[in-house]
């Protein structure tokens, strides 16, 4: 791994892995560039997605894939970035890097931390290993009290354990300008009535795919985007559906005028929140299958009603708030989609039901604003 050298001064360290916590650390970046303009954030990330939707969003100062959670790697990482804090967004736990961390006297903090129905069994069969890297936190700041219950079952101390909020919630809605010109590239019409699938998992294609031919049955008007989850897969989920006897244009291929396909697969980055923000009604991903779910508030805070399967770990307070508001639907099966579409047909009902959903994740908002006043508690006063 080859890093360009970086300049000694007030340099933030922050990990986020992939895409999808890229994307949910960006507020607190934004937030914490207004209150400390002096500090130069060095972003890392696992994937090389990751790092693409971080430099597409201007989300740090610099950009790097991560070091490997090796002495070697991590000692170059240390002497060419020459933090004076390092922050880790969610479930990102190195040992060997987080030891590093601290024999270089240098604040270790979680943001937005949280420990998944899936991972906390791997964590607590392997407490002796983790246990003494997570003491290596000055302060976890995480999402939710079952988060907190977790980190503490694992040998840390409740008195360095926050519950400050997840920084999802705080996104912003996408820029208008984007938007129309979204609408435009893909062709649709002021009469077009948009329905998406998002963050569409492998498992949840075969679910969801023979039912799109009744979802455009219901009106000429109506159209489908198909988001994967992994863009890897978006040729796959072309030719799936064609399987159905549905045709379908890549998000890539298309272009106002020139093509008659009703159904859209989207396999460009960034651009699955215009989507939403186009849309009728949207389904989240990651719920049909034992995933966890993926962003539901994301088409909420376009005033979209959300729907979604009953699994729904990774954010199930969201889910929640969503469903009892009136603003989301919880399907038990694949098969209710269609029938809950159809619904929003009605455009005033759907308005409704957008607002209802906004509303909801709107009240749990106000985690970054939690988080970046906690990190600046651990800020130093002084460079030299």
């Amino acid at each position: 791994m080859l890093f360009r050298s970086i300049s000694v001064g007030y340099n933030v360290w922050l990990h986020a892995a992939s895409a999808g916590e890229v994307n949910a650390i960006t507020p607190f970046c934004q937030t914490f560039r207004k209150d400390k303009p002096e500090a130069r954030i060095i972003l890392t990330t696992t994937s090389r997605t990751g790092k693409k939707i971080a430099i597409e969003k201007e989300v740090a100062d610099a950009v790097f894939l991560a070091p490997l959670d090796m002495s070697r790697p991590l000692n170059r990482a240390f002497q060419t970035f020459r933090p004076v804090l390092v922050l880790v967004a969610e479930t990102e736990f190195w040992p060997n890097w987080f030891f590093r961390t601290g024999q270089n006297g240098i604040p270790l903090l979680l943001i937005n931390g949280r420990i998944s129905d899936r991972s906390f069994p791997f964590y607590k069969r392997f407490k002796a290993l983790f246990a003494p890297a997570l003491n290596c936190f000055g302060e976890c700041l995480v999402q939710t009290k079952t988060d907190s219950d977790r980190l503490t079952e694992l040998g840390v101390s409740e008195k360095r354990v926050m519950v400050a909020g997840q920084m999802k919630y705080d996104l912003s809605t996408p820029d208008l300008a984007a938007v129309e010109k979204f609408k435009m590239e893909v062709g649709l019409q002021k009469t077009d009535i948009l329905f998406t699938l998002g963050s569409v998992r492998e498992g949840e294609d075969d679910l969801l795919f023979p039912l799109v031919p009744e979802i455009l049955k219901f009106s000429a008007n109506v159209k489908v985007l198909i988001a994967p989850r992994h863009l890897k897969n978006a040729e796959l989920f072309q030719e799936k559906l064609a399987k159905n006897n549905q045709t379908s244009v890549l998000r890539s291929e298309v272009e106002k005028g020139q093509r008659g396909e009703r159904v859209v697969v989207l396999d460009t980055l960034g651009e699955l929140s215009l989507a939403y923000a186009l849309s009728r009604a949207a389904f989240v991903g990651g719920t049909l299958v034992r995933v966890g779910g993926h962003n539901v508030m994301e088409p909420a805070l376009c005033l979209v009603p959300v729907c979604f399967g009953s699994f729904t770990g990774n954010v199930k307070e969201a889910a929640e708030a969503l469903a009892q508001s009136g603003g989301g639907f919880l399907m038990k099966e694949a098969s209710e989609l269609p029938g809950i579409f159809k619904r929003f047909l009605d455009e005033g009902y759907a308005k409704e039901a957008g607002l209802k959903a906004f509303d909801s994740v709107a009240a749990m908002r106000g985690a970054t604003e939690r988080t970046v006043r906690q990190v600046l508690t651990h800020w130093p006063i002084d460079r030299m």
